[in-house]
């Protein structure tokens, strides 16, 4: 079985892993406004207005995926197992993708948030939650960042943290096996040509 995640797939997870750290429910229209993506499938779903639209006393906190270059990424393995039928070979590729994600967190709060969020990810429930999902953390995790930023003339606190994880990926290829062949024989008897063919079952 194929184990590769689409951005929505990715998105979601992290949604719900930051929701489980702050013990809010996602289900909420406030939690769903408080965590968000810059960029992502989220501009055509679920949240379009991702913006930076909050006001200076909400606690926000934004997700940057951002897939990675590593010694991992380069490094297959490749097998071949036989279809449910047996019938077929399936070319597996196992492979690590190494994700960076930033943590971007806004608000009064940003400095909690922020120690929330990297304490949350040396939890074995968190890491439990990731590991059903392929993914995991790289230790260790980087000291969190205190970022301020300046906007229309007034500082607005911000508080990163980056946390890097590798994903397990596995992906199929069906490669369709010979089961016949018709081998075409020709001999000359006397002058003259005899042609004869023969179906050679595989298996």
């Amino acid at each position: 079985m194929e184990q590769i995640k689409t951005v929505e797939e990715i998105e979601d997870m992290f949604f719900i892993v930051l929701c489980k750290i702050w013990n809010i429910n996602p289900e909420e229209k406030q939690n769903q406004k408080r965590i968000r993506f810059p960029w992502g499938s989220d501009i055509k779903n679920k949240q379009s207005d991702t913006t930076p639209t909050w006001k200076r006393e909400e606690d926000v906190c934004f997700i940057y995926e951002l897939p990675q270059d590593g010694s991992y990424n380069g490094l297959s393995d490749v097998t071949y197992e036989l279809d449910e039928q047996k019938r077929d070979f399936i070319e597996v590729d196992e492979h690590t993708d190494i994700h960076t994600v930033l943590f971007a967190n806004y608000g009064p709060n940003a400095y909690e948030c922020a120690r929330d969020i990297r304490d949350g990810f040396k939890r074995e429930r968190i890491r439990e939650y990731l590991k059903r999902h392929h993914f995991f953390v790289v230790p260790p995790i980087a000291a969190i960042k205190r970022v301020p930023e300046l906007i229309n003339g007034q500082w607005w606190n911000r508080v990163d943290v980056t946390v890097i994880f590798n994903e397990y990926v596995r992906r199929e290829e069906a490669i369709k096996s010979i089961e016949s062949v018709t081998v075409t024989a020709m001999t000359v008897t006397n002058g003259k040509e005899l042609i004869k063919s023969v179906k050679s079952e595989i298996r």
